[in-house]
C-alpha cells in the first residue's frame, strides 16, 4: 500500500475529479500509483525527462498490481502525454515555479486536450498564479501544507473562456485561499512567519547607512499585502 507525505496527499486530493491524469516529473511514480490503488483514477501517464527516475518509475508501476492502467514514458514535460491518452488533468509538483511555467509554456498543444491542472511549485509561486491568469486558466482551488519543515503551496486551474485578472494580493497568497471561509492553520502560521522575515528586512534596510528607496518600497508593499491577507482570513474565520 502506497502511504504519500502529507505534501502529495495534498496534491492528490486537488486531483478529484479527474478519472485520467498525467503525472509530469514522476520520479518513483508514488501519486499515480496510490490514487488507482484507491481508485480515484483509472489511468495515468507517469513522464519523466531523466533516465535514472524514469527506470525507478517504470520498475515500480511494473511490480505493482496497476501496470495495465499506468504507462511511463521517458519524456520532457507535457510531451509525456499523447493525444490518445485522453488525460483530463496534468499534475506537475515539486518543482521551481519558474521550471513549472517554462514546462507549460512548451506544451501550449497538450494543454489544449486538458480540463485540468493541479500545481506545486516549491517557490516562485506568484509567478505560476500569474502565467495560469495570462494564458487563461483559473485556479479553481488551492491549499498550503506544512510537511517535514518545509511550507508548501499548491493549486488546481481549469481552462476559462475568460481572462482572469489577480491582484498582487491574490497573486502573492492565492484567490481561492483568500476565499476560504476558514483558512488552513498552517495558511495562517506560514504568512505571520513571512510576515515577521519581511518586517526585519524591512527595519535592516531603513537602518542602512544609504537606504535603498526602491527595495524598502517593495518590502514595505509586501508587508502590508500579507498584513491585509492575514487580517482578511481573520475576519473570514471569525464570522
Amino acid at each position: 500500500m502506497v502511504k504519500l507525505s502529507k505534501r502529495l496527499q495534498a496534491v492528490a486530493d486537488l486531483t478529484q475529479p479527474w478519472r485520467r491524469i498525467a503525472d509530469i516529473g514522476s520520479d518513483h511514480a508514488h501519486l499515480p500509483l496510490y490514487l488507482r490503488e484507491q481508485n480515484k483514477i483509472d489511468f495515468a501517464v507517469c513522464g519523466e525527462v531523466i533516465p535514472g527516475p524514469y527506470e525507478i518509475a517504470a520498475a515500480h508501476v511494473k511490480n505493482s498490481a496497476y501496470s495495465a492502467d499506468l504507462v511511463v514514458r521517458l519524456a520532457d514535460g507535457l510531451q509525456a502525454i499523447q493525444q490518445d491518452d485522453q488525460v483530463e488533468c496534468a499534475v506537475i509538483a515539486g518543482m521551481g515555479g519558474m521550471l513549472i511555467t517554462q514546462i507549460l509554456e512548451r506544451g501550449h498543444q497538450e494543454l489544449s486536450w486538458l480540463k485540468g491542472l493541479v500545481l506545486q511549485p516549491n517557490q516562485n509561486v506568484d509567478v505560476v498564479r500569474k502565467w495560469l491568469a495570462e494564458h487563461n486558466w483559473q485556479i479553481t482551488a488551492e491549499n498550503l501544507v506544512f510537511d517535514e519543515g518545509h511550507y508548501y503551496q499548491m493549486m488546481a486551474a481549469q481552462p476559462s473562456k475568460t481572462p482572469t485578472t489577480y491582484t498582487d494580493l491574490q497573486l502573492l497568497m492565492g484567490p481561492a485561499m483568500l476565499q476560504m471561509p476558514a483558512v488552513p492553520a498552517d495558511f495562517t502560521h506560514y504568512w505571520q512567519f513571512k510576515l515577521t522575515q519581511k518586517q526585519a528586512i524591512l527595519q535592516q534596510l531603513q537602518n542602512a547607512s544609504e537606504p535603498p528607496a526602491d527595495k524598502i518600497s517593495q518590502m514595505a508593499k509586501e508587508v502590508d499585502l500579507i498584513k491585509e491577507g492575514l487580517n482578511a482570513t481573520n475576519r473570514s474565520a471569525n464570522h
